[in-house]
């Protein structure tokens, strides 16, 4: 699964987290997506990057993923 949030109410700041290795390598392709964390015992990647408004950050995770979003109660974009 692939989980899009942003950082902060009105932040600039978004975090994307997955478990899934071809998006991990399509992230890490792209320049604005940095590494933030990564578990040494599974699967899972956190990667930071920067969008000036919400619909676009979206728009580029669902580029990547190839998925259209879900949106759970609290507002968490997420991708199956």
């Amino acid at each position: 699964m692939t989980y899009l949030w942003q950082t902060g109410r009105g932040s600039k700041s978004y975090r994307i987290q997955t478990d899934n290795r071809k998006v991990k390598d399509k992230l890490n392709r792209r320049n604005k997506f940095r590494l933030g964390a990564y578990s040494l015992t599974h699967e899972l990647w956190i990667y930071s990057c920067e969008f000036k408004r919400p619909d676009i950050a979206k728009k580029v995770l669902k580029s990547v993923t190839r998925v259209n979003p879900q949106i759970d109660s609290e507002g968490v974009i997420f991708y199956e």
